[in-house]
C-alpha cells in the first residue's frame, strides 16, 4: 500500500534541526514527507534534501526570494505565506499530500498559518509553536491543531532533550490523524444553526424534527462560532440556516466579548441561502467575569446577570434595542434567498422571560428587577419593522406569542426551513395577497 504523504513546513533558515527532526519521527510513524521552506531569508539546509525551496515558494506569491530578502519582515511573511497557501493547495488538489505540519516562532507561526488555513476542514493539520496566543489569532476559525513547543524553537544542527519529546509527539499526532478512519456516516444536506445555552432547548428541539432529512450542524455564537457559520454558508456547504441565536451582533454594537464582527449575519444573504432568523440571545452582551469586574466603568448604571464564574451579562436597554432593530433590518435586506424572521413575543432567551431571574448592579447588590425587559425587546421589533423592506417577496417578519424555547416555536421555525429548502414556502403576505 502506498504511503501517506505529510507535508513539513518551516522556516529553515533558523530552525533546521526541527524540520528533518519531525522527518524522520514522521517515516517512523509509517508516514512519508514532503518538506517546504518558507524562509524568508537565506537558507542553505545541511540535513537533508528539501522538496519544495524558498525560491519555489516566493514564485509561487509571483516574486523572486531575491526581492522578499529586501523585504520588511511583515511584507516578507505575507509574501511567502501567500505563496506557501498556493503550494499546499496544489499539493492537495492533486491528492500529493494527506496531512500537514508546520512550525516556527512568532514569525514562522504567521507564514505557516497563511498556508495551513488554505487547506479545507477536515484536513489533518498542526502548528507546533511557543507563540500560542499568536497562532491561534492567525489561524481564526479553522481547524488547525495547536501544540505548545514550551521552549523555544531555537534551531541549529540539534534539538534538546524536551524539543524531542514534543515533536515525536507531534509527529505521532499528525500520523494518527492522517491514518484515523472515520466511521461512514450518512451524507444528508447540512442545516447550520446558531445557539448558547440560553437558546439551546429551541436548537434541540429543532434538530429532533430536521435531523431524519437533514444533518443539523450547530455553532456556539460567541463570536468564533459566527464566524465559521458565515464562512461555511459562504463556501456553499449549507442548504438552509438557523440563525436563532444573534448575541455576536449585539456583543458587536455594545462592545461585548462574543463579536463575530461586522460581517456576521451577511453570507446566507449574499448566497441566497433559505434562512429562519431570530432574536436569540440579543437581550444581552457578554463580558469576562467574574463578577463585573472586567465590564468597563461607563456601564456602572446598567443590569446585569452573573451567568457562570467566567462570564458576566450585561441586559441590552432600549436604545441599543432600537439601534440593532435598525442594524439587522439592513442586513437582511439585502437577502437574496428566503428570509424568515421570527419574533418570539414571550422572551429571547431562558433568562428573558416573565417571572425568570433577578438582575444585580455594577457593585453585584440585587437591584430586585428582573432581566425580562418586554420595553427593551419591543423596542427592537418596532425599529426592525420600520427599517426592513418588507415589500420584498422573499423577506417576512412573523409575530409569535410563544417564548423562544417554546416547543410550538421551534416546530414552527423548523418547518419553515424545511418549506423553504424544499421550494414550497411563501412568505405569509404572499399568501394573504393569494387568498
Amino acid at each position: 500500500m502506498k504511503k501517506k504523504v505529510i507535508a513539513i513546513l518551516g522556516t529553515l533558515d533558523t530552525k533546521e534541526a526541527e524540520a528533518f527532526f519531525l522527518r524522520d519521527r514522521i517515516r517512523q510513524e509509517g508516514c512519508e514527507v514532503l518538506i517546504i521552506d518558507v524562509s524568508s531569508g537565506p537558507s542553505c539546509p545541511t540535513l537533508g534534501e528539501i522538496d519544495v525551496t524558498q525560491e519555489k515558494v516566493a514564485l509561487a506569491a509571483g516574486t523572486s526570494i531575491q526581492e522578499v530578502y529586501k523585504m520588511e519582515r511583515g511584507e516578507a511573511s505575507e509574501t511567502m505565506g501567500r505563496g506557501a497557501a498556493n503550494i499546499i493547495k496544489e499539493l492537495y488538489s492533486s491528492g500529493k499530500i494527506h496531512g500537514a505540519i508546520g512550525y516556527g516562532g512568532s514569525f514562522g507561526v504567521t507564514v505557516v498559518s497563511q498556508a495551513l488555513k488554505a487547506l479545507p476542514i477536515g484536513f489533518p493539520k498542526f502548528i507546533v509553536t511557543t507563540s500560542v496566543e499568536g497562532a491561534a489569532r492567525s489561524i481564526g476559525i479553522k481547524d488547525v491543531g495547536i501544540i505548545s513547543s514550551i521552549t523555544d524553537l531555537t534551531g541549529g544542527k540539534t534539538i534538546n532533550k524536551l524539543e524531542a519529546k514534543i515533536l515525536t509527539q507531534a509527529a505521532a499526532a499528525i500520523t494518527g490523524m492522517v491514518k484515523a478512519k472515520p466511521p461512514k456516516i450518512v451524507d444528508k444536506p447540512t442545516v447550520v444553526a446558531t445557539q448558547m445555552g440560553v437558546t439551546t432547548p429551541c436548537i434541540l428541539q429543532c434538530k429532533s424534527i430536521l435531523e431524519e432529512e437533514y444533518e443539523v450542524v450547530t455553532f456556539h455564537a460567541i463570536g468564533s462560532g459566527g464566524r465559521t457559520v458565515e464562512a461555511l454558508i459562504d463556501e456553499g456547504l449549507a442548504v438552509g440556516v438557523l440563525d436563532i441565536t444573534l448575541a455576536e451582533i449585539s456583543n458587536e454594537l455594545v462592545g461585548g466579548i462574543c463579536t463575530a464582527g461586522p460581517e456576521r449575519l451577511t453570507a446566507a444573504c449574499k448566497k441566497g441561502v433559505p434562512q429562519i432568523i431570530c432574536p436569540g440571545a440579543l437581550d444581552m452582551v457578554n463580558f469576562w467575569g467574574p463578577k463585573t469586574i472586567n465590564v468597563p466603568e461607563k456601564f456602572k448604571d446598567r443590569l446585569f446577570y452573573y451567568h457562570n464564574p467566567m462570564v458576566t451579562l450585561m441586559r441590552v436597554n432600549k436604545e441599543e434595542s432600537i439601534e440593532l432593530g435598525k442594524i439587522i433590518a439592513e442586513k437582511l435586506n439585502l437577502s437574496k434567498g428566503p428570509t424568515a424572521i421570527f419574533i418570539p413575543l414571550k422572551g429571547w432567551s431562558s433568562y428573558d422571560i416573565k417571572g425568570g431571574v433577578k438582575t444585580v448592579n455594577y457593585q453585584g447588590q440585587p437591584t430586585g428587577k428582573e432581566w425580562y425587559d418586554p420595553e427593551a425587546d419591543a423596542a427592537f421589533v418596532e425599529s426592525l419593522e420600520k427599517h426592513l423592506d418588507l415589500s420584498k417577496p422573499n423577506i417576512d417578519l412573523l409575530k409569535v406569542d410563544k417564548h423562544i424555547n417554546d416547543p410550538e416555536f421551534a416546530k414552527l421555525l423548523a418547518t419553515t426551513l424545511d418549506e423553504m429548502i424544499k421550494g414550497k414556502w411563501k412568505s405569509a403576505r404572499l399568501l394573504r395577497s393569494e387568498n
